[in-house]
């Protein structure tokens, strides 16, 4: 790997949307009514409404009012009322969470809205591609960092929510960072944006600004989120790469991305053809090598198993 190369090798990235994409019109929001739906949130008791319906629900109003802790039903009543429509259903049944109720419960018990978990610095049991050096894999303020300590090497960056921190012990943190990153990345490479579920596009590029040769971008035409990784990190769901390494004693959903050195450094990816575009993505275990060509949209068109004399 070049010494160019050595600041970001991989990454989730929200960037601005890339130039003549299509993206959602977002001119004909109602500001003046999303500040009303928001500011009707900022207040505890309904917070503790939309939580007691999450515990369980739909609810009668008598049940309700006892779990959300109101010994005054008219206040109780007046809270109510502010939720119902927007974030709260009204049925038969009784009251229930709409989508969008769910949703800011979400948000709520994600965030926690309180201090941010205890740091974690760990060794990631993977190597550095550009000096060799053992990764660190830290999480701080909220977000993942897998860096080297000793090049200044990024190989991914990213967000995790403080109620992933805090419901498990510092060892399975990355280990739970990482398959949430599978799943993100699969669903980009399948075309979904993992932010939003809109439509997302993936090209193979090069001479990128992503400080990889040959990077996988998918850019969703939607909310403008951008998603950059190596290309090899797109093959993880491919079944003939699972089989490859399940057959060399590797499950690729049984250790984090980032300790298969393919999918962090693809300074081994050579171009077999240019127009269209073919590049391939060697993958060696043993005596063994699978080669498997990937096309500019980054699915995968062939693949070949050898094994070294």
């Amino acid at each position: 790997m070049d010494e160019d190369d050595a600041d970001s090798l991989d990454g989730v990235d929200t960037t601005d949307p890339p130039v003549g994409a299509e993206m959602a019109d977002t001119t004909d929001v109602d500001t003046e009514r999303a500040a009303s739906a928001l500011g009707s949130l900022a207040d505890e008791d309904r917070i503790a409404i939309l939580l007691a319906l999450r515990e369980d629900g739909p609810r009668s109003f008598v049940d309700l009012q006892a779990a959300a802790g109101f010994e005054d039903s008219g206040r109780f009543n007046y809270h109510l009322d502010r939720l119902v429509g927007r974030f709260v259903q009204k049925s038969d049944r009784g009251y229930d969470l709409r989508a969008a109720g769910a949703k800011a419960v979400d948000v709520v018990t994600d965030e926690r809205f309180g201090e941010s978990p205890a740091a974690v610095d760990r060794p990631a049991d993977a190597d550095c591609p550009n000096c060799g050096s053992e990764l660190r894999a830290r999480y701080e303020d909220e977000n993942v960092e897998i860096a080297c300590p000793d090049c200044a090497v990024l190989v991914h960056y990213g967000y995790f929510p403080p109620r992933g921190r805090t419901t498990r012990v510092a060892d399975d943190l990355f280990d739970a960072y990482g398959k949430r990153l599978w799943r993100d990345f699969t669903l980009a490479d399948r075309g979904v944006c993992p932010y939003c579920s809109g439509r997302m596009e993936t090209q193979v590029e090069r001479d990128s600004d992503h400080h990889l040769h040959y990077p996988a971008v998918s850019d969703c035409r939607d909310c403008g989120a951008e998603i950059a990784t190596a290309v090899g990190l797109r093959l993880l769901a491919d079944p003939a790469v699972v089989a490859f390494l399940y057959d060399h004693g590797v499950g690729v959903d049984d250790r984090p991305f980032w300790e298969l050195e393919f999918c962090i450094d693809d300074s081994a990816v050579s171009v077999v053809a240019d127009d269209p575009l073919r590049v391939v993505v060697p993958i060696e275990r043993g005596d063994e090598t699978l080669r498997v060509t990937v096309d500019e949209q980054g699915r995968v068109v062939e693949t070949a198993r050898t094994k070294r004399r």
